[in-house]
């Protein structure tokens, strides 16, 4: 239910995301696109802030695995609200934690390169996340071009 009517001192909150799915089809035509220029064979997934998947494309030749991690990655980067390259760096030290959080509930989180948040107004409103472009750094790249290269707000 929308808070937008909520009597003060309540703060009205977003009541939809921003991510549409016109906006998802955008993030993978650019995802492919960069994986084109680099030669790369990829899956690229667009998942909205709570980690719903609202499209996924695999291109042809990339491994059948790549759709999956590609939406565990961008799980990651829209749970967390960061790069998972930021948090490939946080959780190194602190691996236990990150396992642990990998199988929570339903969800599914791999916290290696290629998750990149999708940010509209300042707000975080979902993730894109790539797989198949080895090494990761390449999925990275590939992830942050299909986000349009956001700056990612600090939330924590």
């Amino acid at each position: 239910m929308c808070s937008r009517d909520a009597a003060p001192p309540c703060r009205p909150t977003r009541c939809a995301s921003g991510l549409t799915r016109d906006l998802a089809r955008t993030c993978i035509e650019r995802g492919v696109k960069k994986a084109q220029e680099l030669g790369f064979k990829v899956a690229v997934a667009v998942v909205d802030e709570a980690g719903h998947l609202v499209v996924c494309e695999r291109m042809d030749g990339a491994l059948w695995v790549t759709p999956e991690i590609a939406r565990a990655k961008a799980n990651a980067a829209a749970g967390f609200r960061a790069t998972t390259l930021d948090l490939e760096d946080r959780f190194t030290k602190r691996m236990l934690f990150a396992d642990n959080v990998a199988t929570l509930g339903q969800y599914e989180f791999v916290f290696g390169r290629g998750g990149v948040p999708l940010v509209e107004d300042g707000h975080v409103v979902g993730a894109v996340g790539v797989s198949g472009a080895v090494p990761a750094d390449n999925d990275h790249l590939i992830a942050d071009a299909a986000a349009g290269h956001p700056q990612v707000p600090k939330s924590h």
